[in-house]
């Protein structure tokens, strides 16, 4: 981030007033000074996020997500700092350095350049005289001129090595070529790596060309039906999810996402006017894609294929997610194989109406748990039953009942003994849960103090400087390094004010989650001079009940008289100070 300075993001910051930004995403409604929304990083039913326009800062008292302009459009767009900052500075009218920012942003800029020349490239086939079967072949899935322009569908030629020549003609090296899987070497034999196939274009999420996918459409039997590109140092499959880009708008107004198996049934869905519409990349969600959908924080609707194959998915996903703690629905399409097939056979409504009764992904898991199963037979229904109850050991007190009823009433077992088996027990959980709840919220005189403080800090520098002549350190590391960081920025900047500091300290991430908690907890407060020497008192007389702590421990310990009644006087003042 160093190569875009302090001075420009902050001059971003100031004339981005956060109120006028965050209402092109929520409806903002003034209350009192502040402004409230509902929440859209938690599923919040009452307006719980408020906006300072004075601050220039949101935070949800639900949630706890805070910060200032660019940490909100980082969560909502789910873009990192350095696009944020572009969104934003596009949204005011202001010009960023674009060296500067294509240096950070764009350290792969030449193998992006080159996968775009090769889209271009491919696009251009299809709408010639070579590319009319392969058109033809499109337009009988149901995917017209306009559907191919808006997803760059393309052609590789029958060519052995046409646009290998093409990249020479740019003194592109083999080497780079071949990183990207755009070529494929035989000793001195070079070929293009696609050749009479159908191209899907791959971006990342930001948009980026990074691979392409390519599918047969004559109906040869020796080809495999899909080939995709390998894994290069731009193209990472687990970091990636087909049409997220495209989509991510959509699914924020739907409020869901849709995960489908294939591309073709991305696209189909999507021309359809199904736009909240993603496609896996693999057979199984990896650990990065599965933290991309949790920050989307919609639910997910699984419809994979019609098949043993898209069924066995459709569990393996659905446990990847659920553990991940999204909310996970179920659509299995029936009579054809894929998406793709079931709106040509009946129709999109029909399928919309399918996604309208998604099904919640622990019933698909319970009618599953069936599968080679005679429930007619004591041994199959035991083991069945069995299976049930660890599925819905991780569920709430509500979808257990609700089972555990279901089970009992079909298959005419005493609800005490499943209840039993799956240790329900609502006065303990109650319990447990209420004390873990007060041990997280429930803070100490002390602890209100610090953080009173350290708010003072982060809005008016003079604060910085009673701290320095009263205080001047926290017993606690964190709070000490946090306070370090306020003064430092302080003297680089010759000021000081919240919405900036944010932004300066999102290097530091541990830092960072502690402002936002500063910020949640004082919000509302009130600055004022008087509260803050009162909050240093607080912090001077724990500082002076540790130090009599300590001394009593010491004076236990020490076996010379003399040193002993020092102590004990020491002790004796320090008491009176108190």
């Amino acid at each position: 981030m160093a190569i875009i300075k302090d001075e420009e993001i902050n001059a971003i910051r100031e004339q981005a007033d956060i109120v006028d930004i965050i209402s092109d995403y929520l409806k903002l409604t003034k209350k009192g000074k502040n402004y409230v929304a509902v929440c859209p990083f938690h599923d919040d039913h009452s307006p719980s996020l408020v906006v300072s326009k004075e601050r220039q800062m949101f935070n949800c008292f639900t949630c706890r997500t805070g910060g200032n302009v660019f940490t909100f459009i980082m969560k909502y767009e789910n873009v990192g700092f350095l696009e944020a900052l572009q969104i934003v500075a596009n949204k005011i009218g202001y010009k960023l350095n674009a060296t500067n920012l294509g240096n950070y942003e764009n350290k792969n800029k030449k193998e992006y350049e080159i996968m775009e020349f090769a889209k271009k490239y491919y696009l251009n086939n299809i709408f010639t005289d070579l590319g009319t079967s392969a058109r033809k072949y499109l337009e009988d899935r149901g995917i017209n001129n306009d559907i191919i322009r808006e997803f760059n569908i393309g052609l590789a030629t029958k060519s052995k090595d046409e646009l290998y020549k093409l990249f020479t003609k740019k003194n592109i090296s083999n080497n780079i070529l071949d990183s990207l899987g755009l070529i494929y070497i035989n000793n001195t034999d070079v070929m293009d790596f696609f050749n009479n196939r159908i191209i899907i274009p791959i971006e990342d999420l930001k948009g980026n060309v990074v691979g392409f996918s390519g599918r047969i459409f004559n109906g040869e039997k020796e080809s495999a039906k899909y080939i995709n590109t390998k894994e290069t140092v731009i193209f990472k499959k687990g970091q990636i999810l087909f049409n997220y880009h495209n989509a991510k708008n959509a699914i924020r107004d739907e409020k869901y996402v849709i995960i489908v198996e294939g591309n073709m049934d991305a696209i189909k869905l999507s021309s359809s006017g199904i736009k909240n519409v993603i496609a896996l990349m693999g057979v199984a969600l990896s650990k990065e894609q599965t933290e991309i959908l949790k920050k989307l924080k919609v639910p997910v609707i699984l419809m994979l294929d019609n098949d043993s194959a898209g069924l066995n998915a459709t569990l393996k996903n659905g446990e990847i997610l659920k553990k991940a703690d999204i909310d996970v629905k179920v659509v299995r399409l029936t009579g054809e194989k894929d998406p793709d097939e079931y709106i040509r056979a009946n129709g999109i409504e029909a399928l919309r109406d399918n996604i309208k009764h998604a099904i919640n992904f622990v019933d698909f898991k319970l009618e599953y748990l069936k599968n080679d199963k005679n429930l007619n037979n004591v041994d199959d229904l035991v083991s069945y039953v069995k299976d049930v109850l660890e599925t819905l050991k991780n569920e709430n007190d509500l979808t257990k009942e609700i089972f555990i009823s279901k089970i009992s009433k079909d298959y005419q077992i005493d609800p005490e003994i499943l209840k039993r088996e799956i240790s329900i027990n609502k006065n303990e959980t109650k319990k447990e849960e209420k004390v873990v709840y007060e041990r997280k919220t429930k803070a100490s005189k002390y602890d209100i103090a610090t953080s009173k403080v350290l708010y003072h800090m982060m809005v008016d520098p003079k604060y910085i400087i009673i701290y320095k002549n009263r205080l001047g350190y926290f017993k606690e590391k964190e709070k000490r390094m946090l306070a370090s960081e306020i003064v430092y920025y302080n003297l680089e900047h010759n000021n000081i004010n919240i919405a900036d500091f944010t932004t300066y300290i999102m290097r530091q991430e541990d830092l960072f989650n502690m402002v936002n908690e500063i910020i949640n907890e004082n919000i509302h407060t009130i600055i004022s001079e008087d509260e803050f020497n009162t909050c240093i008192d607080v912090i001077l007389k724990s500082i002076k009940v540790d130090e009599i702590k300590e001394l009593k421990e010491e004076i236990k310990k020490e076996m010379d008289i003399s040193k002993k009644m020092d102590l004990i006087t020491k002790l004796t003042n320090l008491k009176k100070e108190v």
